[in-house]
């Protein structure tokens, strides 16, 4: 009986703080990118909300690339995307130049982009020790395109969030002024160097805006898909 007073009271206080549980700090990617790129000192996290591995995401969304690459950014960036088809094809082109079909092959929210960088360090798959144990990178290739730093990953290896892929193949995070993380909160990693984190506002499997999924199975009405009035958590008798 005490169990299910108490279970009652908790939901009733949940429901009422309900809408406090939405308030969020993301932007847009657009403002996102030209705000880490006019930042006065680095390290700027771009935390890609809607493609966290961590939380399921493909890891191979390239919205944030897309629109650096739209403005152009002035800013050196360190960038992971999952493709490996597109590290198949660096690692047959070796350190030459190339135009590659990068990302969007998995993640149902963007497309792949035509890119056009040069392959500058190449990587077989090294097991690494992370201070979660040790962890498999798998094959990786480095893609410099203008500013941007691309780690592009032959599958999802937990280190795609952590300082040592990029100092696996040759990069110093002192060089850069901006990385982007495929997580929406493990940013603990790059705590040393971080001077700001930017939470954007991505499309992907993982992203907030629960409205824009297509639900086939949810039991309706739900909240916040639904306006829910005078609902109450209640013992069963």
């Amino acid at each position: 009986k005490l169990a299910e007073e108490l279970v009652c009271r908790l939901g009733n206080d949940v429901w009422k703080m309900r809408e406090d549980f939405w308030v969020s700090e993301r932007i847009s990617p657009s403002k996102a990118v030209k705000e880490a790129d006019a930042a006065l000192e680095g390290l700027v996290i771009l935390s890609d909300t809607g493609d966290a591995v961590y939380g399921g995401g493909t890891g191979d969304s390239t919205c944030i690339i897309r629109e650096m690459l739209k403005q152009n950014i002035s800013s050196t960036a360190f960038i992971p995307i999952v493709d490996a088809e597109a590290v198949d094809m660096c690692r047959k082109i070796g350190l030459n130049s190339i135009e590659i079909s990068l990302g969007g092959k998995y993640d149902p929210f963007s497309e792949p982009i035509l890119i056009s960088g040069r392959v500058t360090a190449i990587s077989d798959g090294l097991i690494l020790q992370t201070s979660l144990g040790l962890t498999n990178l798998g094959k990786t290739v480095l893609f410099e395109s203008g500013n941007l730093r691309i780690v592009i990953l032959d599958s999802r290896s937990y280190a795609i969030n952590m300082p040592i892929l990029y100092s696996s193949l040759g990069l110093i995070m002192e060089d850069a002024k901006i990385v982007v993380l495929k997580t929406g909160s493990n940013f603990q990693y790059f705590e040393q160097w971080r001077k700001k984190l930017i939470r954007v506002d991505s499309p992907g499997t993982t992203q907030s805006t629960l409205a824009d999924f297509s639900w086939k199975r949810l039991p309706r009405p739900m909240y916040p898909l639904d306006d829910i009035t005078g609902w109450r958590a209640e013992r069963r008798e």
